[in-house]
């Protein structure tokens, strides 16, 4: 039993026009901020928007919007070949939308750079992601600062400080 897939490929390769822009933008902002000299050994790695945490996030949002582009054109090729019952599940799976975006906005240092803004508008205006993955750039773009990792998380409880006591000289 055969289904009946509905492609359009005139809006997929749209989308994956404006995925491919994006991406380079993000590539862009990635490059920019490696050119200031921040380093991913800096001791600021629990610091949300420090400079281990923001090279992180624009990396997280390059790479994945470059995966998300592969997959798309996967799903075109299937598609312009005529059998793209072979990725039936996929065009429903993608307009979800993909990994690294909202991880990786809540790393960065606030302003974020002007391309990432520029990448995150250009997938904000393509009528392809399904609304909650629109919410979640949306969110990046109005975020006032970077919120992870939440500093609480590296608490120490008091029960542990105790613990570590145990076998301690002075």
């Amino acid at each position: 039993m055969k289904r009946e897939i509905d492609i359009d490929i005139d809006q997929l390769v749209a989308a994956m026009r404006a995925v491919d822009e994006a991406g380079r933008l993000f590539e862009e902002a990635l490059a920019a901020y490696e050119s200031r000299g921040l380093k991913r050994t800096s001791d600021d790695f629990m610091v949300a928007g420090g400079c281990v945490q923001t090279l992180q996030g624009a990396e997280e949002m390059a790479l994945g919007t470059r995966k998300f582009l592969a997959e798309l054109a996967l799903i075109l090729g299937y598609a312009t070949a005529g059998v793209e019952d072979r990725v039936a599940a996929r065009p429903t799976v993608v307009r979800a939308g993909f990994t690294g975006i909202g991880g990786g906005g809540a790393r960065m240092a606030r302003p974020l750079l002007e391309p990432t803004l520029r990448g995150l508008r250009l997938l904000l205006d393509i009528d392809f992601f399904e609304p909650a993955f629109k919410d979640e750039i949306e969110a990046v773009v109005l975020a006032e600062k970077a919120t992870y990792p939440d500093p609480a998380t590296f608490r120490v409880r008091a029960s542990a400080d105790a613990a570590a006591s145990v076998g301690r000289t002075r």
